[in-house]
């Protein structure tokens, strides 16, 4: 039997009070911090121990292979997360619906997907 042990993966690659982009870890714009090319953050996070990384934010407009070959490179499974874009951010959030969320949800889950 598999043990999952992840490690929930969500750095901040700010030296100053900032605003990110957004909180997709995944994608290109912070292959700094977990490639091999740059920081090596995912291979650190395999060294602790780790067979998993999960992670927050998931912007489904960015390409997310590298990062997913990266990972699978090393052994770690890859748990995305859901950003709070359709819940708060968008135009039509849920926020706009009285909080029934099921369509915003539904559609960036889909595009995640994709």
């Amino acid at each position: 039997q598999d043990v999952l042990k992840g490690i929930s993966y969500g750095p901040s690659p700010l030296k100053e009070p900032a605003r990110l982009p957004n909180d997709d870890m995944m994608a290109s714009s912070a292959k700094a911090q977990w490639s091999s090319s740059g920081r090596g953050d995912l291979a650190i996070i395999k060294k602790m121990g780790a067979n998993a990384v999960r992670l927050y934010g998931n912007d489904p407009r960015e390409d997310h292979k590298p990062f997913l070959d990266e990972a699978h490179s090393l052994g770690l499974e890859v748990i995305p997360g859901l950003s709070d874009y359709p819940y708060t951010q968008m135009p039509g959030s849920c926020a706009t619906t009285d909080f029934n969320c099921y369509s915003q949800i539904k559609d960036q889950y889909l595009a995640n997907l994709k």
